[in-house]
């Protein structure tokens, strides 16, 4: 290994580790807020892979892994007990194979992981939503919620709220293109194991009427 490769592995290695410490242990972060109208969407986004949907059940969450799903050990036990709580979990399937997914929450928001805040009744939440490395591009994100649009009409729902980092700038992109609303930003701050979030009042109550 020459000195230059070594190097910029030392760096790529420092930086993982202050990104880290900046996000988990001292730091602020920011997500956007977002929410799209169900009866007014815009265009239904389609894959060219043409990938078929479905709802989670326990034995999809124990057959993804850590490396290529992002489901460690942790994970799969939290996501499962929100499975049986009522959350839902649409699947991107193609030939077979899950190429990815969105949570769906009725009736509340996550702010991080077992804390919460209650939504107005004609709204739903979804997060961590994920596509395989290698069908990315290929709009299976936008597809998946072609079909979450179908549940939350069935359902008699009007809105569906969503965050994105803001350093996820593909993401921002996707939704800022695809007829979301932007409605304010969700903070996050960390010291210490000291963990607190903030969404303005004004926001607060309009996503709980």
């Amino acid at each position: 290994m020459n000195k230059k490769h070594k190097n910029g592995k030392i760096i790529y290695f420092l930086h993982r580790i202050i990104n880290y410490v900046k996000k988990y242990i001292i730091g602020i972060y920011r997500a956007k807020i977002f929410e799209l109208d169900i009866k007014n969407p815009g265009p239904r986004i389609v894959s060219d892979l043409n990938p078929s949907f479905r709802l989670a059940v326990k034995k999809d969450i124990l057959s993804m892994d850590k490396d290529n799903y992002d489901f460690n050990k942790k994970n799969k036990v939290y996501f499962i007990d929100r499975l049986e709580r009522g959350d839902r979990c649409i699947l991107a399937i193609y030939k077979g194979k899950i190429i990815g997914y969105i949570w769906l929450i009725k009736d509340k928001m996550e702010l991080r992981p077992k804390k919460y805040i209650d939504l107005g009744k004609n709204r739903s939440y979804s997060y961590k939503g994920f596509v395989l490395k290698e069908y990315r591009g290929r709009r299976i994100h936008g597809a998946m919620y072609g079909y979450i649009i179908d549940i939350l009409k069935k359902d008699r729902k009007r809105f569906v709220v969503s965050t994105v980092d803001m350093d996820n700038y593909s993401s921002l992109k996707t939704k800022e293109r695809g007829g979301y609303k932007t409605l304010g930003y969700l903070t996050h701050l960390r010291f210490f194991g000291l963990k607190y979030d903030h969404i303005s009042k004004k926001n607060l109550n309009y996503l709980k009427n």
